[in-house]
């Protein structure tokens, strides 16, 4: 569903979405060159996310996916701050 929705099916037209086979002029093998960074990373996160599902006691996921979470919404607000 992550790859359908978020990655096919977004809002608008950019290469690579449903809509932008449809609508754009570029060649579809053009359009999904990103694919292959695209959907690796989105099985990832989901393969990582049910696993720290089905295993919730593991304090050290716990502590590492909190610490990740912090870094990656704490380092935005710090270049908005520096700016």
């Amino acid at each position: 569903m992550l790859i359908g929705i978020g990655i096919l099916g977004t809002y608008a037209a950019p290469p690579g979405s449903l809509e932008g086979f449809i609508y754009t002029k570029t060649p579809a093998l053009s359009q999904t060159k990103g694919y292959l960074e695209v959907v690796t990373q989105a099985v990832l996160l989901s393969a990582l996310l049910c696993y720290w599902v089905n295993h919730s006691g593991k304090k050290w996921m716990n502590w590492t996916l909190g610490v990740g979470y912090a870094l990656c919404a704490g380092l935005p607000l710090l270049a908005l701050v520096g700016a």
